[in-house]
């Protein structure tokens, strides 16, 4: 079934990768030799684009099943029968969606759609498969590790990522094209998004994961996507087409494959081929940029980063390389963008405000081994996002939304049916403090009880304990066996358990790494490791490598996968560091604000720091016993590191301390090489209005943003070089907001409400008292449950401070949502209602929102009046309302 032209690629791929899977070789050649002549092709393709990473962690069999299932559809399913063969490759045969883990599940997700779909026609399979969807997971938050589909469909839950992740496997294992459609980050409000495409006859329509609709090109998210500065999509090969065609005609000239309107080719990444589909989405422009010296020669090659504020930070939404010429071209959002260039260890950055700034020029002057250009002072920028600008209206008939009503409501009563199903209340009481983990669990229930049941060691739980919220929905039992292989000596509970037991180290899968690492390595290099810790880290950059061109930055390799293969990225290398510390009884640990991997010396954390010839101890700080214990925070009274101390410190003061959320209104930065790299303080604020960071010498980057409510952004920016043993104070400032606007008085229509138990009430009465926040919900779809989990965030301070709070539901069954529920429990005062949507919309009309998007917030005052309202998703909404509130009682005027 594969063309001369396929199996010419693929051989050639396979090829240029046999050095790489030397490691490997026997088992794959004892497999190919096992497979008929297709498939072989279709495994050396699939071994030939691969993330060089995924080799090493998976076996021959899993890439083998989903090679048989893709072929089978290929010959039984006419819609794949008929694909062109570069899409069937990219996004049916092809395994990967994006960072998830991977598990052979195609053929069990077939076996469970094709039923359902028998008959019909490719748009109508689409959206009853979207509907099944629904029926087996639904949106949570959760950790950045993306867990594999088969995971969200045993656990019920998933992030947008995971959601997207699962759909797209589920559209493939039906022999239908499906690709990830992803905005790294929005321009508007501090979030990302993901979201699915399929093709059908031709053309790529898009759809919500797990959010059915009774028509195509139709989501929730279609307006904000019209305000995106960048969306994009992947392949994991270039079969079609893509970096070979550097300059617009021929990256143009890629978007139409046969009929087959693919995107403008972005950028390769590794071992992954970009698409740009801004232009599918939003009103865009063309962003050149040009890069020369100081003499205005072209830097031919130079690096060029497109970057996004949100989140407090910029974030590289796209790292392109200019051409010869030093030129470099991208369609992007109408929006003010950061554009960096770097060449040859130096760098240059400016702002750009499209659309009336499309030509930017840059000379890279700046270096991290000077410090004479750091101003350290506080420089004001303005950010724009792009305007709303509909493409895909999406409308529905009054039947059409009634069906999606009904059958999204079905969907969600037998997906908690079955998933209440798991949770055995008689067991889960015999474990009062792991009742929640196995409530989480799903499927994973049994696997969770047979690990605890075991035996009586208390061990066990100190392991469940130690991991995190998402590992109890995937761990298996036999991995966590091999890791009660571990002893304590004399080490104290909170050194032992976190940075010992704990099988958790970063984002990696979980593996039965302890016993691998202890076979793999000689009773006398673990003596010498045990002695000195740092040869482990020597150890490492002698044996693994990395070639980011053949991997994806994105994936992070075991310890077991790290050593099998002897290759690895610069993640995983620390990763397998601490893994080889933990194997041997040395505690270790990633950094949290740093990243950087580091053993426990008896007293303090040290981290094994390398360069080209030499391998040295840089002790890190002494408040080290507790996880994120990075930090030591201060009260107002204190000063200075310690006599003897020559470690630079940074110490932060604010009026207002609590007012101050890490990636929401600040964030610090450090220079590395060419680029400024946010640490990770999240959760850490303020504490007696300062706050102490012990860091390292070097030139640092600190901003301080405010949001406006139209989601444009004044910020503050700080650069600043810190030396060995100062102290530098810098008070935390707010930016100057010239252009905040002033907050309306609208009236709004006065209506009623019930009560829990049914006793009647009025809106009137809810604002009689002062500010009161109306939150108008729809529990269970994803925009709201960002208000849900965004009030769990900010629930100390809301109790604090916030105003009064009223949650107005559809119905009394709403209740019933886990999200909303934590939300009743963090903040005690709010009261619950149920409204009917003609009130609802009445308010929204009033307010100016979209009456049709839920959830609908207003900030109300006596009267009763608005002064502030959203509709729909607005992540950061709630942090904005907090605001305005608290903004208004200092003013202590009226409007």
């Amino acid at each position: 079934m594969v063309s001369a032209r396929f199996q010419a690629y693929a051989l050639k791929k396979y090829a240029e990768r046999e050095d790489f899977y030397a490691p490997l070789r026997e088992e794959i050649e004892n497999g190919l030799s096992g497979c008929t002549g297709d498939e072989a092709v279709c495994m050396k393709f699939l071994y030939g684009t691969m993330p060089v990473r995924d080799a090493g962690e998976y076996d021959f069999s899993t890439f083998l099943g989903f090679v048989r299932h893709s072929l089978w559809l290929r010959e039984h399913v006419e819609w794949c029968r008929e694909l062109p063969e570069d899409i069937f490759a990219d996004y049916v045969l092809s395994y990967r969606v994006n960072n998830e883990g991977i598990s052979d599940c195609r053929a069990f997700f077939y076996s469970r759609i094709r039923d359902r779909i028998d008959g019909l026609d490719p748009a109508e399979a689409v959206k009853e498969i979207n509907y099944w969807c629904a029926e087996h997971a639904a949106y949570e938050a959760t950790d950045e590790r993306t867990a594999s589909p088969l995971t969200v469909y045993r656990s019920g839950k998933g992030r947008c990522g995971e959601e997207s992740v699962f759909a797209v496997t589920a559209y493939r294992s039906a022999g239908i094209p499906a690709r990830q459609i992803y905005t790294p980050r929005w321009a508007h409000c501090d979030d990302n998004h993901a979201w699915v495409e399929v093709y059908i006859r031709g053309t790529w329509y898009f759809l919500g994961a797990c959010e059915p609709e009774e028509v195509l090109n139709k989501g929730w998210f279609a307006e904000p996507a019209s305000r995106a500065i960048l969306i994009h999509s992947r392949a994991f090969s270039d079969f079609s087409g893509g970096p070979a065609q550097e300059s617009r005609e021929r990256s143009i000239r890629l978007q139409q494959n046969g009929g087959v309107e693919r995107g403008e080719f972005l950028y390769k990444d590794g071992a992954v081929v970009y698409y740009n589909n801004t232009p599918a989405y939003a009103g865009t422009c063309r962003l050149g940029i040009t890069v020369t010296d100081e003499q205005g020669r072209p830097c031919g090659y130079a690096g060029v980063a497109v970057e996004i504020l949100n989140m407090a930070e910029y974030y590289p939404a796209a790292v392109l390389t200019a051409d010869g010429q030093g030129r470099v071209e991208i369609t992007v959002g109408r929006g003010t963008v950061s554009v960096r260039a770097w060449k040859d260890g130096r760098f240059a950055e400016t702002l750009a405000a499209l659309p009336e700034e499309t030509e930017i020029r840059l000379t890279p002057k700046l270096s991290a081994a000077e410090s004479d250009w750091v101003p350290d002072i506080w420089e004001q920028e303005e950010w724009i996002p792009p305007q709303e600008y509909p493409m895909h209206p999406g409308i529905q008939t009054e039947e059409q939304k009634r069906r999606k009503e009904q059958r999204s409501a079905e969907a969600a009563i037998s997906r908690e049916r079955r998933f209440a199903a798991y949770y055995k209340e008689e067991i889960a009481a015999q474990y009062p403090e792991e009742a929640s983990m196995l409530r989480l669990a799903g499927e994973n229930f049994e696997e969770l009880h047979a690990f605890l049941s075991q035996d009586g060691r208390e061990e066990r739980k100190r392991l469940l304990h130690s991991l995190s919220v998402k590992d109890y929905k995937d761990l298996k039992k036999e991995i966590l066996e091999d890791h009660l292989l571990c002893e304590r000596g004399d080490l104290p509970e909170d050194i032992y358990v976190p940075y010992v037991l704990c099988p958790r180290i970063g984002r990696e899968e979980l593996t039965a790494w302890r016993s691998y690492i202890r076979a793999y390595f000689t009773e006398a290099e673990k003596r010498e490791f045990r002695e000195h810790p740092v040869r482990i880290r020597q150890y490492i950059q002698q044996n693994i490598r990395y070639e980011p061109e053949r991997d994806y930055a994105s994936l992070c390799a075991t310890p077991v996968g790290c050593l099998k293969l002897r290759h690895g990225s610069p993640e995983a290398q620390k990763i397998l560091f601490t893994a080889i510390c933990r194997s041997l009884g040395i505690p270790a640990r990633l950094n949290r604000a740093s990243g950087e991997a580091e053993y426990w010396t008896g007293d303090a954390f040290a981290a094994a720091v390398w360069t080209e010839n030499k391998v040295e101890d840089a002790v890190g700080n002494k408040a080290g016993r507790k996880a994120g214990g990075e930090i030591r925070k201060v009260t107002g009274g204190e000063n200075g590191n310690g006599a003897g101390n020559s470690q630079p410190a940074l110490v932060l003061t604010a009026n207002d301390g609590s007012s101050w959320t890490y990636y929401h209104n600040w964030t610090i930065g450090r220079l590395e090489g060419t680029c400024f790299r946010t640490l990770d303080y999240e959760g850490c604020r303020p504490e007696g209005n300062s706050l102490r960071l012990d860091l390292g010498k070097g030139i640092y980057r600190l901003l301080t943003v405010r949001r406006r409510t139209d989601g444009s952004q004044c910020v503050f920016r700080r650069t600043f070089a810190l030396e060995a043993g100062e102290e530098k104070r810098i008070k935390l400032e707010w930016p100057e907001d010239g252009k905040g606007g002033t907050l309306r008085s609208i009236p709004l229509q006065d209506f009623a409400l019930k009560e829990e138990n049914g006793k009647a009430a009025v809106l009137s009465g809810l604002t009689a008292d002062g500010t009161a926040a109306l939150a108008f919900l729809g529990p269970g779809e994803e925009p709201t449950e960002h208000v849900l989990n965004e009030l769990l965030d900010c629930a100390p301070r809301w109790n604090k401070s916030g105003p009064g709070l009223a949650v107005i539901l559809r119905s009394p069954e709403e209740l019933e949502n886990r999200t909303l529920q934590k939300v009743l429990d963090s903040i005690p005062g709010i009261r619950v209602y149920v409204a009917g949507h003609e009130d609802r919309e009445k308010a929204a009309e009033s307010m100016g929102v979209d009456k049709e998007k839920l959830p609908v917030l207003i900030l109300a005052e006596d009267g009763p009046a608005g002064i502030y309202a959203c509709a729909g998703y607005h992540v950061g909404s709630v942090e904005l309302m907090l605001e305005i509130t608290q903004r208004r009682r200092k003013a202590n005027t009226p409007l």
